[in-house]
């Protein structure tokens, strides 16, 4: 589960860093360090926490694919709340939220086709 979870996250951000950077305004090179930043930071925060959610899960033996996209919501969510002090909304809703189910829709696709050829 680990292992996925961190490919997850390589994937996310191969994904987010160059999409966020050629949506923003200006030259992409200019956003390109900022968004790797920004992005890695709540990336692994979201992986540390998404690994707990999956053992929280095995634990009580509890699957359920909607339970866990509201889990990575709500993770999204209180992230930006504890690292962001001004414009949560806007970066809630243009950056957390879109990468956050970006991650789980990653993510589940590797749990189906990890399980499948298992």
């Amino acid at each position: 589960m680990v292992k996925r979870k961190l490919l997850t996250a390589l994937i996310t951000l191969i994904v987010s860093v160059p999409l966020y950077s050629f949506i923003s305004k200006g030259p992409v090179s200019d956003y390109v360090g900022f968004f790797l930043f920004i992005l890695t930071i709540a990336v692994l925060c979201g992986t540390l926490l998404s690994i707990f959610i999956g053992y929280l899960e095995n634990k009580i033996n509890f699957h359920s694919f909607s339970l866990r996209f509201i889990l990575h919501i709500i993770i999204a969510l209180l992230l930006t709340a504890i690292f962001v002090e001004n414009s949560y909304f806007q970066i809630t809703f243009y950056l957390a939220l879109p990468v956050a189910v970006g991650y789980f829709v990653i993510d589940e696709v590797l749990r189906t086709k990890l399980n499948s050829t298992i």
